[in-house]
């Protein structure tokens, strides 16, 4: 039950109690590219690095490349893989490979420009050096609304979060139940035509057998669309 108030603490974007809790300050920068290349065929890139330990090194770097099909308006569904190099410090680096499924859905569209969408993913992950693959689901609701007219486009005000949940449990250490909950609140800015930035600040929960982890993240995101 402890986990359940937090994660619904974390995504309300309250701070949860700070007893039992281990905090950190990072930075991550997120650099993605979307668009239609043929009739409703879509490709999507990223590449994540995520600077960790009161922002002194690289503690994690993620590369996430996917195809999907526009269904309408309102839904994409995606395939892909993640690559996940993690090196914490004091600690053993890890390689992870992730295969995943995923569909993007607008969920509402409001008078003065509020729009609600959903990104519903299921992941395989596996280790270097582990045999068992684990499952886990991950679900984003966002909200955004024009705040400003700006050059370029509008201002928008942008708040989402993103339970994570362990399907199963593994050799190399995933534990069934609830992983980490995400939370973000930002703007999102125009730059040129398709190119979008999204600074912002981002907590990350994530739950443990000790002692909880609270990320405390400066949030970069530069997003193209073509």
């Amino acid at each position: 039950m402890r986990r359940v108030a937090i994660a619904l603490l974390a995504s309300s974007g309250l701070p949860a109690a700070a007893h039992g809790q281990e905090q950190d300050l990072q930075q991550w920068t997120l650099l993605a590219a979307q668009g239609e290349v043929a009739d409703r065929v879509v490709v999507y890139a990223e590449v994540q690095p995520r600077f960790t330990d009161e922002v002194s090194r690289l503690g994690q770097l993620l590369i996430r490349p996917a195809i999907g099909y526009r269904i309408n308006d309102d839904f994409t569904a995606l395939v892909g893989y993640a690559y996940v190099r993690t090196d914490p410090l004091g600690g053993r680096a890890t390689d992870e490979h992730r295969f995943f499924q995923q569909l993007n859905s607008t969920l509402y569209r409001g008078g003065g420009g509020l729009t609600i969408t959903g990104r519903t993913r299921l992941e395989q992950r596996t280790v270097v050096g582990a045999e068992e693959t684990g499952w886990r689901f991950r679900q984003v609701i966002r909200a955004q609304a024009p705040v400003k007219d700006v050059r370029g486009g509008k201002l928008q005000a942008i708040a989402w979060t993103e339970p994570f949940y362990n399907l199963d449990s593994t050799d190399w250490g995933q534990r069934q139940g609830f992983d980490q909950v995400r939370t973000f609140i930002g703007l999102g800015v125009p730059i040129t035509e398709g190119l979008t930035a999204e600074p912002g600040y981002l907590n990350q929960t994530v739950f443990r057998r000790g002692e909880d982890r609270v990320n405390h993240v400066a949030s970069l995101t530069l997003f193209y669309r073509f």
